[in-house]
């Protein structure tokens, strides 16, 4: 796996006096700004939160960056910190365009991030101990590349789950499919559980857009494969969204369940891209309302969402990205509906 894949490892803390502040980072040349930026959202976290530390590994944007970062944070007592304790945080920052790689690692990370919280939290005096905290850092930033690679080796060497299609079986039909929806509605995640290729995909620096496919044997034996484009950054976007639109034949528009706007925002994304497909060429798609598996914090109804779905003359399915319902079986309807028109 290539080094450079992380972008960048810092260990701060929250200080009584001096608030957010970076102790440590891995390389030594990160920019001031880049470190205060990460010290100043991971605390806001914390402080929203009224200081309940979260127990699990934490995935936060720098859209303005065009970064993401993933954070731990770690209790340790300090007698001479209000209330007796002192709060840190991990910080690993990695690129957006390869999200998709550390989303499919990130079950995986626990344990390394964990490991780094206990070092920590037996070394106690940060302040003397700086020599010790770089080498966790360097430590966790070796496993972390070590999960990855293995997990790159075992994508790659993989069958497909499927029925085995041999290499001398010709591709029938190819169809581009577009994703589409607000940021952080699930749709990397999404289109990860359903070609299981977080390694074996393109990114096309000019556009700011993932590539990625994956074959299906449907009905009449036929060989589907569908090119899903998914937008990697909303900036690049924004000026590129013709080519992101043309030649599509099948679109996927994604909403949270958790978010009302994002619901909101789909008849929008379905007219922008009514502007740039030919009418007699407006290719057929579904609305998914992704995060089904969080009942509790639900806000969106099913009737709400299928009379939308009814209004643009899609079909809507609810999903989960983390426990895969709907997923497979939405990509394999919308590919069969596909063969149906074209065959």
């Amino acid at each position: 796996m290539e080094e450079n894949i992380i972008t960048g490892i810092i260990f701060s803390e929250i200080h009584d006096v001096l608030g957010p502040t970076p102790i440590l980072w891995v390389p030594s040349d990160i920019p001031e700004d880049l470190k205060m930026n990460v010290c100043i959202k991971t605390s806001v976290l914390l402080a929203a939160d009224k200081g309940n530390i979260p127990t699990s590994l934490l995935v936060l944007p720098f859209p303005s960056l065009n970064l993401k970062a993933i954070s731990r944070y770690i209790q340790i007592r300090d007698e001479t910190q209000r209330g007796g304790v002192k709060f840190t945080i991990i910080t690993l920052l990695f690129k957006e365009f390869n999200d998709v790689v550390f989303y499919k690692g990130m079950e995986h990370f626990e344990s390394p991030f964990n490991h780094f919280a206990q070092k920590i939290i037996e070394l106690k005096d940060l302040e003397t101990n700086r020599e010790s905290i770089l080498q966790e850092i360097e430590q966790l930033r070796i496993n972390i590349l070590n999960i990855l690679d293995d997990l790159r080796t075992k994508e790659l060497t993989e069958q497909f789950p499927e029925k085995k299609i041999s290499k001398e079986e010709v591709i029938n039909y190819q169809f581009k499919i577009i994703v589409c929806g607000d940021p952080h509605v699930g749709k990397t995640s999404i289109i990860l559980r359903f070609t299981e290729n977080a390694f074996k995909r393109t990114y096309i620096s000019t556009m700011g857009v993932h590539v990625s496919d994956k074959v299906m044997r449907i009905k009449d034996s036929k060989l589907i494969q569908l090119v899903i484009w998914d937008i990697a950054g909303q900036q690049k976007f924004d000026v590129m969204r013709d080519a992101f639109y043309q030649g599509a034949k099948g679109v996927i528009l994604v909403f949270d369940l958790t978010n009302a706007d994002s619901i909101k925002n789909i008849k929008s994304w379905y007219n922008d891209i009514a502007k740039y497909v030919n009418i007699r060429e407006k290719p057929i798609g579904f609305i998914l309302g992704n995060k089904a598996d969080l009942r509790n914090e639900r806000v969106v109804s099913e009737e709400e969402a299928s009379q939308l779905a009814k209004e643009l003359n899609l079909v809507y399915f609810e999903t989960s990205a983390l426990t895969g319902d709907n997923v497979i079986k939405s990509f394999k309807d919308l590919a069969e509906a596909l063969y149906l028109i074209n065959k």
